[in-house]
């Protein structure tokens, strides 16, 4: 096995951080060069208009998300070139709390979940972290009496690492003022008074 395999296989497997996987990414010419062969047939697969390398060099390392969509890619790789790996669940995980963990008000930034919201403690059980989860949401996406029924993507305003606390929202029909019927919603930041507002049309 080549250090470049090795170096594949350990993230893949967990015992290579993002962190230090995205540093072999950016300056082992190499590795480059290992997962730019044009040689691989990705057609039928989401790598068919791309290069390994660019997918890999595009992900985000800091959340579930782009470790997941890394070890994925990764895991297809090390497969068309006959190398067995025991991936790591973490990262699918990670990503499963994410989305389970959200309302269906919230569209969370995985950054912002992983930095703010995900329990560091790898000793808790799922469901200790999920309630955990439960309640960080809560404390963080406060509303007046009911959180928005959003018409298009959750928008939820955050300014400086910090959720605005929504007011309410108010519908718009028959406007002489917008062609199509919609609402604005209203956020307000408790440190500064200063109200912000989020419109969104059917």
């Amino acid at each position: 096995m080549t250090d470049e395999i090795k170096i594949l296989v350990e993230f893949a497997e967990g015992v290579l951080s993002g962190k230090d996987f995205e540093q072999e990414i950016y300056s082992n010419k190499k590795l480059e060069i290992l997962l730019s062969n044009e040689k691989i047939d990705w057609s039928g697969t989401y790598l068919d208009q791309s290069s390994l390398f660019l997918f890999l060099a595009e992900q985000n390392y800091s959340n579930a998300e782009g470790l997941l969509n890394a070890q994925g890619a990764l895991k297809l790789f090390l497969q068309k070139m006959n190398i067995e790996v025991s991936s790591t669940d973490r990262y699918s995980e990670d990503y499963a709390l994410l989305i389970s963990g959200t309302p269906k008000y919230l569209d969370i930034d995985p950054e912002f979940f992983e930095k703010f919201i995900l329990p560091t403690d790898q000793s808790l059980s799922k469901t200790d972290k999920k309630q955990i989860i439960k309640k960080t949401v809560e404390q963080l996406f406060k509303y007046q009496t009911k959180p928005p029924k959003w018409i298009q993507n959750p928008e939820w305003l955050i300014k400086n690492n910090k959720p605005l606390y929504f007011l309410g929202q108010i519908d718009i029909k028959n406007s002489n003022f917008f062609h199509d019927d919609g609402g604005v919603y209203l956020f307000i930041d408790t440190e500064t008074g200063n109200i912000e507002t989020v419109k969104q049309f059917y």
